[in-house]
């Protein structure tokens, strides 16, 4: 450039080929070779400037690389490549219209004779270029001195391209750049408001550091292995995963109500400061370096077979390039399902793209995979502020950590659990018969579990009355303590006020009752007193009344099934036999004849209803039995039925004396026919005809089952043909009536009737046909209308009128 001196910039010197020139055409300008080139000079860079600095450089389709495995050992490797289309990083379109295919082994081996070390190489790239070709010579005036050779130019430059073997990738400092730079900027954090002190120009200066770092962290050697892979392994193209880029300051910040400005700060720094000085090396504009790359990626290829005779090829990481249209669906997606960065997610396995996201397969695995608890607590990550939900890994008994809250266990626990978490507190199982007991607090030790039994032991005797056994669990646990008030053991000798026996009871020794009583034989089943109140053998009784009042009457005991009636004095009743329905025993003064002057006997006596007297004996719920008598007062009330049909009810009541008769007004026994003037069935009986139907019969109002009529059709209408000259007469039920033609012996007529003497209806219309000659008459009153054969008369009965009225006549 020149220097600048002026308000205006200086414009480069003039070159033999600018691309910033065209040709200014004039009228009457001669125009040469030159002036031509420097027109297709100035079109071609405007192109390539226009695809090169608007879209980048990349593969657009295609060109995909294989090296398929030979077919035998004497064939060389192929390599080939797919038809396809790329932007060079020069600008240049390139198009591969067929597949190509080159003998990588042939290469190798071209390589190997020129230089020896490149045998340990591991990895050969493909690599395409631009390329021209000329053709299509055509003759041009000589001159003189000229060479035979130089009487003819090519008149046609085609675009073609170059694909070469290198072991050499291509220089991708751009595209890392680039990728760089985005990553980088994706990563500035997005918040409700910005750090305090925080500006555009602060901002932008401090993009501007961050990118330079990422950038120069980008330009290490992204073909380089690490760590050194085998000389056969293909080594990755360069990704971005592969790159380690610093993050952008935590401090660094982007408001969200100004997102779309701070984010055109972002690029700003990219498009002004950066951008060109990476664009330098590829050209147009500004100007292309010396080291200016012009290549592109397609596919780095392993130098050596495998053991299986086959080659790896990695294109994943080449330079490409999406098309707009793809762009626009992807923006225009639906992005409902893309998580916010900013939020705080629990995901079974970690997300690296989602900084707040809790990884809870790591919590598991690192707390032995038991279980959790949530806590809510303070959200101040990266200046924010509310709540968030925090996993915190269970702990096994003691736990105890800092914070307190309830300790989680998990199955397998090592450590009893205790007694405030709702565990027992007790580490080994209880033995058979062991207690859960338990213990109050004491000083500084919690109520807590003891696993204690139950132990028989000689407690104080209390002096009042007391519960039959004594518990006693103050001492120490976790032994509990129980005992009698008295002692039950076989040896023992209990002492009681009053005993009580409702069954049998057997003594094999002695007896000892409010001091030593001693029985004077062998107990049997049944104990009895004397009048002193020893306890004596009972015998049964044998029923001789007259030895018990010779003497002193021995004790008396009763069996089930004795043979002999329980005495009243002695608790029985003094009958032997059973007692039937309804009988009650009835207590009788003493007869004359008895020998017993202390009392009367009982009788068994039936309860006998009276005149207004009904008795019933009724068991209810359960064994509760009712007596019931039930007296009725004075006569009892008749209903009965009675023959009267004269009374206009449908039911007739009479009282004559006690006696009600009641009759319907028409017999309703099955075989009765009543007659009704209107009856409505809301149900009628059913018929086995499918179908029957109700209705009235009208000439005696009666309810019969009927057939129903056939479906008339309403087009079609019913004839009667009328052969003979008696039949010529008319009916209420005629639509159509078609009169033969009959011998001219006599003059066939046909006498209307009066309508309503004939029967008809209102309006009933009918049609006469006459086939051969008819008279018609008592039309309209006494007219008379005279059908030739083939004609027609349609009458309509006026039953009001009193006549037939012609509608109509052919």
């Amino acid at each position: 450039m020149g220097c600048c001196t002026g308000s205006t910039f200086t414009p480069a010197p003039d070159a033999a080929l600018d691309p910033l020139q065209r040709v200014n055409y004039s009228f009457g300008m001669v125009l040469g070779v030159d002036d031509f080139r420097q027109e297709h000079a100035y079109l071609a860079a405007r192109d390539e400037r226009a695809l090169r600095e608007t879209i980048g450089y990349g593969v657009i389709t295609g060109l995909g690389v294989a090296a398929p495995k030979p077919a035998s050992a004497s064939e060389g490797q192929q390599v080939r490549v797919a038809p396809g289309l790329a932007l060079m990083p020069d600008g240049h379109l390139v198009a591969v219209a067929a597949e190509q295919c080159a003998n990588l082994q042939a290469w190798l081996d071209a390589e190997k004779a020129r230089d020896a070390t490149t045998a340990s190489r591991p990895t050969v790239y493909v690599l395409l270029r631009f390329a021209e070709a000329s053709g299509s010579p055509v003759p041009i005036p000589g001159e003189p001195c000229r060479d035979e050779s130089e009487l003819s130019a090519d008149a046609r430059v085609v675009d073609g391209f170059a694909l070469d073997f290198a072991w050499t990738p291509p220089d991708a400092s751009e595209d890392l750049a680039l990728r760089a730079v985005v990553a980088w900027i994706r990563g500035i954090k997005v918040r409700p408001t910005a750090p305090a002190g925080q500006t555009l120009a602060s901002f932008q200066r401090q993009v501007e550091a961050g990118l330079k770092e990422a950038i120069t962290a980008a330009w290490g050697d992204p073909h380089a292995p690490t760590p050194p892979m085998p000389a056969a392994a293909t080594p990755p193209l360069p990704l971005p995963s592969h790159v380690s880029l610093p993050a952008p300051p935590t401090e660094l910040q982007i408001p969200r109500a100004e997102v779309a400005a701070y984010y055109a700060a972002a690029f700003e720094v990219w498009t002004r400061l950066l951008r060109s000085g990476f664009m330098a090396h590829h050209g147009p504009v500004p100007g292309a370096e010396p080291l200016a790359e012009r290549a592109l990626l397609l596919a780095a290829v392993d130098a050596k077979a495998g053991a299986d005779g086959t080659r790896a090829v990695r294109m994943l990481g080449r330079p490409q390039l999406l098309h707009l249209r793809l762009l626009q669906e992807w923006l225009l997606r639906d992005g409902s399902q893309d998580a916010p960065r900013e939020a705080h997610y629990v995901l079974g396995k970690g997300d690296p793209e989602l900084d707040h996201a809790q990884d809870l397969l790591a919590d598991f695995a690192a707390a032995n995979h038991a279980m959790t608890r949530i806590d809510i607590v303070p959200d101040t990550t990266d200046g924010g502020s509310g709540n968030k939900a925090r996993i915190v890994p269970a702990v096994k008994w003691p736990g105890g950590g800092p914070g307190g809250g309830p300790d989680y266990y998990g199955p397998g626990m090592s450590q009893p659990i205790p007694v405030a978490d709702g565990g027992t507190g007790q580490a080994v199982a209880p033995a058979t018969g062991a207690l859960l007991v338990g213990r109050a607090a004491s000083g500084t030790a919690p109520a807590r579990f003891e696993l204690g039994g139950l132990a028989g032991a000689p407690l104080p005797k209390p002096a009042a009355p007391s519960p039959n056994i004594l518990v006693d669990a103050t001492g120490a646990a976790p032994t509990i303590r129980l005992d009698t008030v008295q002692d039950i053991g076989t040896d023992a000798s209990p002492s009681f006020a009053s005993l009580d026996l409702s069954g049998d009871l057997g003594v094999a020794g002695g007896l000892s009752v409010d001091g030593e009583v001693v029985l004077g034989q062998p107990l049997n089943r049944l104990l009895a007193t004397d009048e002193q109140g020893v306890v004596v053998a009972a015998r049964p009784w044998d029923g001789d009344e007259g030895a018990l009042d010779a003497g002193k009457p021995p004790p008396y005991a009763y069996q089930p099934n004795q043979p002999a009636p329980v005495r009243i004095e002695d608790g029985g009743t003094g009958l032997q036999q059973r007692p039937r329905q309804l009988q009650v025993l009835v207590g009788l003064e003493p007869r004359i004849d008895s020998l017993r002057s202390q009392g009367g006997d009982y009788v068994l006596a039936t309860l006998t209803p009276g005149a207004n007297t009904d008795i019933t004996l009724t068991q209810g719920e359960g064994r509760d039995w009712q007596l019931v008598v039930e007296a009725g007062g004075g006569t009892a009330t008749q209903v009965v039925a009675a023959g009267d049909a004269s009374s206009p009810p449908s039911l007739t009541a009479v009282t004559n004396g006690n006696v009600v008769t009641i009759d319907t007004v028409q017999p309703l026994h099955t075989a009765a026919s009543p007659r009704f003037s209107a009856l409505s069935l809301s149900r009628p009986p059913r018929s086995e005809a499918p179908d029957a139907m109700v209705g009235w019969r009208k000439q005696d109002g009666q309810l019969v089952l009927t057939q129903p009529p056939p479906a008339a059709d309403v087009g079609v209408q019913p004839i009667r043909y009328i052969g003979r000259a008696e039949e010529l007469k008319l009916v209420n039920d005629d639509h159509v009536v078609v009169v033969a033609a009959m011998p001219l012996t006599r003059l066939v007529q046909l006498a209307l009737p009066e309508p309503k003497a004939g029967g008809f209806d209102e309006g009933r219309v009918i049609t006469v046909k006459a086939l051969g000659g008819l008279a018609v008459s008592g039309v309209e009153g006494d007219k008379r209308i005279g059908l030739e054969a083939g004609n027609s008369v349609t009458l309509i009965a006026s039953v009001r009128m009193g006549q037939w009225l012609v509608i109509g006549r052919s």
